[in-house]
């Protein structure tokens, strides 16, 4: 069972015990902070269990894409799961990383806690401001975000660390409790001044049209409907959000991980012009009782191609990218000669970070030896 999971199971019945009890009891200072911290853990495991911290990368690496490309012209290629090959200023190539910490989940998550559990606001404040909070708080990280690339594309690796764990991370901060005084420290004041200058409770003086006006209300319902509008208007303005949602594997972690926001030199052999040979794989013996599997990761985007130096039966090749199946191509079923031949016509374009998976299967029962050659950057029998 993942960690997170299990730390969630056994995390709940003890908070929910405790707040029950600090609120039966009205231990209300108590009660608010257990019940909003507990509730703060407990969804930033669930998010990453279920990989939602992940999809928030992905989206706003998206966004970052657009935004860099459209406004600052920086050049750079979208790839999967956070990652971008940005072109700096040096002219050099390097590949920038956002890690899971770039997904604001933590930060997400706080917000709706505190605000689920503030004693002020009634229902439909608590929904309006937690929704509202959601989003101002991922635009805050879009700028976050465009910060880190900006202080990369102009000054390089040597300052990734300075950009993420220090400008842009102070930005964020700052900008967060800007959000958290608008949200709840400001109407807070407002009420209790209210209901001491006019003599009403403060329940009184924090319901909507008093301290709560309608139109910061509609203010907040306009931001999030601008917000969400622009967001999904941005899969419309370009085609190229599939590659920051193709979904990669990931590997278990600890409860408490390591920063994974980098900034590294792309891999020269991907880079090429010239088709260049990735790997090159001799099978020995192959029947048709068996299948020959050979995975592995790219690092960037390419174009790729298997190519046949020789055999002696037909062969199959299926090819299949983070487990879900692309091609097939057959060598050898026709008569045609079974040697120096690529098995796809055209290549099959792979993304960084994906996981290739390629399966041979001799299509007779004699076995067969075979040498085969995997081209990056492309390679046709024409």
């Amino acid at each position: 069972m993942d960690s997170r999971l299990l730390a969630t199971i056994i995390i709940f019945p003890i908070w929910l015990t405790l707040v029950l009890v600090f609120r039966r009891h009205r231990q209300w200072l108590l009660y608010y902070l257990i019940a909003a911290f507990g509730l703060t853990l407990q969804m930033v495991f669930l998010a990453e269990h279920f990989g939602i911290d992940q999809l928030l990368v992905n989206l706003a690496s998206f966004h970052v894409d657009l935004i860099s490309k459209n406004i600052f012209h920086i050049p750079m290629e979208l790839m999967s799961n956070g990652r971008f090959q940005i072109i700096l200023t040096n002219g050099s190539s390097s590949i920038l990383k956002l890690g899971i910490e770039c997904s604001a989940i933590l930060e997400s998550s706080i917000v709706i806690s505190l605000i689920l559990f503030y004693p002020l606001f009634n229902s439909s404040q608590k929904i309006l401001r937690a929704i509202f909070g959601l989003v101002i708080t991922y635009v805050i990280n879009i700028l976050r975000l465009m910060i880190i690339v900006l202080m990369a594309y102009k000054f390089g690796p040597d300052y990734i660390f300075l950009a993420h764990a220090g400008v842009a991370r102070v930005f964020f901060f700052i900008f967060e409790l800007l959000l958290y005084w608008y949200l709840m420290t400001k109407p807070t004041v407002k009420s209790v001044g209210d209901s001491i200058k006019d003599g009403v409770p403060i329940a009184q003086a924090a319901t909507v049209g008093h301290t709560f006006q309608r139109r910061n209300a509609l203010a907040q319902v306009a931001i999030i409907v601008l917000v969400v509008g622009l967001s999904l208007g941005s899969f419309k303005m370009s085609s190229e959000w599939h590659k920051a949602f193709i979904q990669v594997a990931r590997e278990p972690r600890p409860i408490i991980y390591q920063e994974e926001t980098s900034l590294e030199p792309s891999p020269k052999e991907v880079l090429g012009e010239q088709s260049q040979v990735f790997d090159q794989l001799k099978i020995d013996n192959l029947s048709g009782q068996k299948e020959y599997i050979y995975r592995f990761e790219v690092t960037d985007f390419t174009l790729l191609n298997v190519y046949l130096v020789e055999g002696s039966q037909p062969v199959m090749v299926e090819v299949f990218l983070n487990e879900e199946f692309q091609n097939r191509s057959i060598i050898g079923a026709t008569g045609e000669p079974i040697l120096e031949k690529f098995f796809f016509k055209e290549p099959l374009k792979v993304l960084g970070s994906d996981m290739v998976e390629l399966r041979f299967r001799n299509l007779k029962e004699v076995p067969s030896n075979y040498q085969i050659k995997v081209y990056t950057n492309g390679g046709t029998n024409e």
